[in-house]
């Protein structure tokens, strides 16, 4: 009998997530139809909400299709969504990306804001790091150590002006991003001598087992 009301809450829970995803999917395709009416920055503003929406959908979607339904294993969704953003920036052939990312289990608490805050960074590389036809590369880094996580954003661009990058308040990208990680209790720091580096580092608060570290494996996009 427990078992059974147990598989029923698990089933009631995907399909939550299941309808979330759907539903924000359909948010995305409403913006994408009022996108064809809007230019310059409006546009702008609209495409840059379908990126933030789809990091939120990507998670439920992983949830959904996942046996695991609480948490988000990252070294799974960081490489989607990395990709969804090449593909739609189309930077196949100017940008190389090199995900390194260990097998972290986030709940959905962190997993979110995680997903707008690699959203933000990724983005701001792709759009601002390489103007013309300049080429680089991006790197994505992800550990644990003892319920420690560090996330690293890294471009070798054209980095932005150094008051910028440390007070993050002039870009609306960097202000997201710094309020993102206040949120989940973060530390937040930026970094623009060598192009840019973003690093977000924070306690795992779904680490139960502090024997539970998997080697790290390597994920080049």
């Amino acid at each position: 009998m427990l078992q059974q009301l147990l598989t029923g809450k698990e089933w009631l829970l995907k399909e939550v997530h299941h309808r979330v995803k759907n539903n924000l999917h359909t948010v995305i395709c409403l913006l994408e139809s009022q996108a064809r009416y809007l230019e310059n920055d409006a546009l702008k503003a609209i495409e840059s909400s379908q990126h933030r929406i789809f990091a939120m959908s990507l998670i439920h979607q992983k949830l959904y299709q996942s046996e695991d339904i609480k948490t988000i294993d990252m070294a799974s969704y960081i490489p989607e969504l990395t990709q969804s953003l090449q593909d739609s920036f189309e930077t196949s052939g100017k940008i190389q990306f090199n995900i390194h990312v260990e097998k972290i289990e986030l709940g959905l608490s962190q997993a979110i804001p995680l997903g707008l805050i690699l959203n933000e960074a990724v983005t701001n590389s792709i759009k601002y790091a390489f103007p013309g036809e300049k080429k680089g590369n991006v790197f994505i880094l992800m550990v644990e150590e003892k319920g420690l996580i560090k996330l690293e954003i890294i471009d070798n661009g054209i980095g932005m002006p150094h008051d910028q990058c440390k007070k993050a308040t002039d870009s609306l990208g960097l202000k997201l991003i710094k309020g993102l990680s206040e949120d989940i209790q973060a530390d937040f720091s930026c970094e623009a001598e060598f192009g840019t580096k973003i690093t977000i580092t924070f306690r795992n608060q779904d680490m139960a087992d502090p024997e539970r570290y998997i080697d790290a494996n390597a994920v080049a996009v």
